[in-house]
């Protein structure tokens, strides 16, 4: 393809005082520019994009100042080029001295944030409103989400328990007890491959492995010296990565055996990670610096903030997009700056050159937390995807029950993302992340979620990765 296709761009999105806006955009996609090359890890984006001309998109994040005990909505703002913060949220009596900040998966209208002194949680939509306010335990630190079962876990650090949260009606409905740690337990992450929690207790030296439904301890090592934060790929599982700050690592995990396969050294005090394959990015407090780690080499890059930056929390979003030929959104790390001299920063940092991209200053008093995420939209009325003929995809029996198989070739070897999503642009299933052999490929999709769970009748679309190629198809499941 050496055609330039241009697109119609229909941005809902909302103003700083949370009144929505609607917004219309030309975009150019050129398959031969530079944004092609990149190593795209999720290709919602470009899929999402070239599939109709009335697709709409917003991005969104939030980020928590734990001295105000307040959260502020940020958006991209596409008309200045700049993001846009709302006002300062009030996080009321529950949301005294945010910890964490969590999306909450397949169902991108949500944040949840602990209130470490507030002894609840406080869940805000994309408008920056408070929805539910839910008291738990002392001093909540950590949520972590298993859809499969409808849960959620909040890690009490002074209750020394894990708290259940229903997440249909929003209510702690059990508790399980985390014996002898120093502080409590600490961060928790939900694996999505391994249908099962892993949990850090807080200055000390102990990963706990916590069953899907979180109503007990399967296994437990120990581990390092002083354990902070864990992290694990949501999408697509494989390593395990922990934060420790006795010994200036972080630490890579099997989560299969709960064995350590790699250490790799960073700045001082590491505090905040998360992953998004194939990047890691970790933010080391005392030193004040990030470092990017690639999960493929274990290269590690420095990456210098600012002086005086106090960074906590980091949060990856990956996608990409151009408009005029210039390009507003990639593989970004957002790192919470803490307090400083001169204001309360949200970094922004360019994971494919390191380079700092934004300094943004928050509303509110030291940024402690950071949650960011990308949404993109399909009309129910799409009709036909693009169709990359050397692909040659192929989904049947369409319409299906209870299963359907996805045919593509690969006329040389190529890593593959093979993904269903649903009429939003939320992802529903990925079926294929790794590197393929030239060749036919059959690969059975039997209707069910990332949480082993039966999708709903309706449309959806199943669209294949493979390099530079792209081709998508719409799929109707029938109950």
């Amino acid at each position: 393809m050496n055609a330039t296709i241009q697109i119609n761009l229909g941005i809902s999105t909302f103003s700083p005082n949370h009144a929505k806006i609607a917004k219309s955009y030309n975009y150019e996609f050129r398959p031969g520019g530079s944004s092609m090359r990149r190593p795209i890890q999720i290709l919602i984006l470009v899929a999402l994009l070239i599939c109709s001309s009335n697709a709409s998109f917003a991005y969104w994040g939030l980020a928590g100042s734990s001295t105000s005990d307040t959260a502020s909505i940020f958006i991209w703002d596409w008309e200045a080029g700049d993001f846009v913060f709302s006002d300062p949220i009030d996080l009321g009596q529950y949301g005294n001295y945010p910890y964490d900040a969590v999306m909450r998966p397949q169902y991108g209208e949500e944040i949840w944030i602990p209130g470490a002194s507030g002894d609840g949680v406080v869940v805000i939509d994309e408008f920056g409103n408070i929805t539910h306010e839910i008291p738990t335990n002392e001093y909540p630190v950590s949520i972590a989400f298993n859809p499969r079962q409808d849960i959620a876990l909040v890690s009490c650090r002074d209750g020394d328990n894990l708290d259940i949260i229903d997440l249909n009606t929003y209510e702690v409905i059990g508790s399980l007890p985390i014996p002898g740690t120093y502080l409590g337990p600490g961060n928790i992450v939900y694996d999505v491959l391994g249908h099962r929690f892993f949990l850090v207790a807080w200055y000390d030296d102990i990963l706990f492995e916590i069953s899907d439904d979180g109503a007990s301890i399967t296994d437990q090592v120990d581990l390092g010296d002083n354990l902070w934060q864990l992290s694990i790929d949501p999408n697509f599982g494989g390593y395990l990565y922990v934060t420790d700050r006795g010994t200036d690592q972080v630490r890579v995990i099997d989560p299969e055996t709960m064995l350590e396969v790699q250490t790799i050294d960073v700045g001082d005090d590491p505090w905040g990670i998360d992953v998004d394959e194939p990047f890691v990015v970790v933010a080391c407090e005392d030193s004040g610096d990030v470092y990017k780690i690639d999960s493929t080499t274990w290269e590690v890059q420095h990456i210098a903030l600012p002086a005086g930056s106090d960074p906590r929390d980091v949060s990856i979003a990956t996608g990409w997009m151009t408009v005029g030929g210039r390009e507003v959104l990639g593989a970004a790390a957002y790192v919470a700056g803490g307090r400083t001299v001169s204001g309360d920063p949200l970094y922004v940092i360019d994971l494919y050159d390191g380079t700092i991209m934004h300094d943004l200053d928050v509303p509110g008093t030291n940024t402690n937390v950071v949650a960011v995420e990308a949404q993109w939209h399909l009309p129910s009325s799409v009709d036909e995807l693009p169709f990359a003929v050397s692909l040659q995809l192929e989904v049947a029996p369409n319409p299906f029950n209870p299963r359907t198989q996805v045919k593509f070739h690969l006329e040389t070897a190529a890593q593959v993302r093979l993904c269903v999503f649903d009429v939003s642009g939320r992802l529903v299933q990925t079926l294929v992340a790794e590197s393929m052999e030239p060749g036919q490929h059959t690969i059975t999709w039997d209707g069910r979620d990332r949480g082993g769970r039966r999708s709903p009748s309706g449309t959806y679309l199943v669209m294949v990765q493979a390099g530079d190629l792209l081709a998508g198809q719409k799929v109707v499941l029938v109950q």
